[in-house]
């Protein structure tokens, strides 16, 4: 099992002194190359996103500029997949706070057109990465950009027309299973397609004082590494596990990373 982390100054000041110790750096590609440059003078890199316009339910993502650079960045990473999310339900949405995305209610795709929409669109990008896709699960709010593709039962068809792995984002299962009104996050997993599953993302979600779930990409702590454990116990596949907490200080990443270290030793 490898354990990776998302690019941040405390990861690459870490690293430059030898003072974690991480298998890999995932960095987006809404980044810059001279970033991922960086990054690859350390370690490997996993690639996570195209950009953040393009999204799979749009009825045409594949901008020639946006694919150009994104090729770029995956023949220097040589990445062994690469991953993003499933799609929105809305075109246009964007983020309406810091926490979740949102759109008009015009904008709010019917459900067979958003659905149709993934499943040629990850096909398509599917044959032109020539490397496995995983798509990513997101975390529900009631803001129109996060219908349908959050429920698990349309995930896992989605999944399994497309034919392609998953990246199970841990917390995004915690916060729509919490906002959806699901029994437990474990009721919640149970029902994705786990077996697909070959990273994952982990960071501690912020409760909203019971009214809702945010994702806040704190840093973890043990009630999210017995998660993980519990999770880890029913996917087979599953290569990496991704830190995601946001612009963690030194000391909060080497105490994240030492408890995932922990977990695999064990």
């Amino acid at each position: 099992m490898k354990i990776g982390a998302t690019l941040s100054p405390a990861l690459m000041s870490l690293l430059d002194r030898n003072l974690i110790d991480v298998d890999y750096v995932e960095v987006n590609g809404e980044l810059e190359m001279d970033v991922l440059h960086a990054a690859l003078t350390h370690r490997p890199v996993l690639l996570h996103d195209i950009s953040y316009r393009f999204w799979l339910n749009y009825e045409d993502p594949f901008d020639a500029a946006t694919m150009d650079k994104a090729r770029a960045m995956i023949g220097l990473a040589q990445p062994p997949w690469h991953s993003t999310g499933i799609g929105a339900s809305a075109e246009p949405q964007q983020h309406t706070t810091d926490y979740w995305r949102g759109a008009a209610a015009e904008a709010l795709q019917p459900r067979a057109r958003c659905l149709a929409n993934i499943v040629r669109n990850a096909g398509k990008l599917k044959a032109w990465l020539g490397i496995p896709l995983l798509l990513e699960n997101y975390n529900y709010h009631p803001t129109n950009a996060y219908e349908y593709v959050c429920d698990p039962a349309t995930f896992s068809q989605l999944i399994e027309e497309i034919d392609c792995g998953m990246l199970l984002d841990l917390a995004h299962a915690q916060i729509s299973s919490f906002n959806m009104g699901w029994p437990d996050v474990h009721t919640y997993l149970g029902e994705l397609p786990l077996a697909r599953v070959r990273e994952i993302h982990i960071n501690h979600p912020f409760n909203d004082g019971g009214r809702q779930m945010l994702d806040r990409h704190l840093p973890i702590g043990e009630d999210d590494v017995a998660l993980l454990e519990w999770t880890l116990a029913r996917t087979p596949l599953v290569e990496a596990v991704t830190l995601e907490s946001h612009l963690p200080d030194e000391a909060a990443l080497r105490y994240e990373v030492g408890l995932l270290r922990e977990l695999v030793a064990s």
